[in-house]
């Protein structure tokens, strides 16, 4: 709150109009939000499956490799070499699933992407309507959106760069 205060404050000297917003209570109330959650549930569901039947795989050649002491050094050697090649194929999925940047993130950036533009498209047009320099997401603490003449930023690049000579 006390972040609020601070940016509020010059602008309200200056006679700016300021509005605020909770991103967070906006998504809870939309059911396209919910609609993308239940899908990538779904599709993460998906991907758990396939996981678990990897594992399932290794899980079977690990029991196989211990109870067989009758096996041939060159059948054993197969399953080692499956075995391992399994451990890298699971790693592998689960890194391109999950990881950074992984197709979980990039599916869950598709889907919440156009709630997102729609937001944000929906402050911008209020914003202009009711003539709102500033708008502040009260969830995030940051400005969402500031009027190209508020914006003092060239300002503060010119006086540093002029104090630095």
């Amino acid at each position: 709150m006390k972040l609020f205060i601070l940016l509020a404050l010059p602008a309200l000297l200056l006679g700016q109009t300021i509005a605020v917003f909770d991103s967070d209570v906006v998504f809870e109330s939309l059911g396209e939000v919910n609609d993308a959650r239940e899908l990538l549930e779904i599709e993460i569901d998906e991907w758990e499956l396939h996981v678990d039947s990897l594992q399932e795989e290794i899980d079977l050649l690990e029991e196989d490799l211990s109870r067989t002491l009758m096996m041939s050094p060159e059948r054993r050697q197969e399953k080692e070499t499956l075995l391992a090649e399994k451990k890298i194929q699971i790693e592998a999925f689960l890194s391109s699933i999950f990881g950074p940047g992984g197709t979980m993130e990039r599916r869950n950036e598709e889907l919440v992407s156009p709630i997102i533009a729609a937001i944000n498209e929906a402050v911008l047009e209020i914003a202009s309507e009711e003539d709102i320099q500033i708008v502040l997401d009260a969830s995030a603490g940051q400005v969402v959106y500031a009027e190209a003449s508020v914006d003092i930023t060239d300002k503060v690049i010119d006086m540093v760069m002029r104090g630095n000579d």
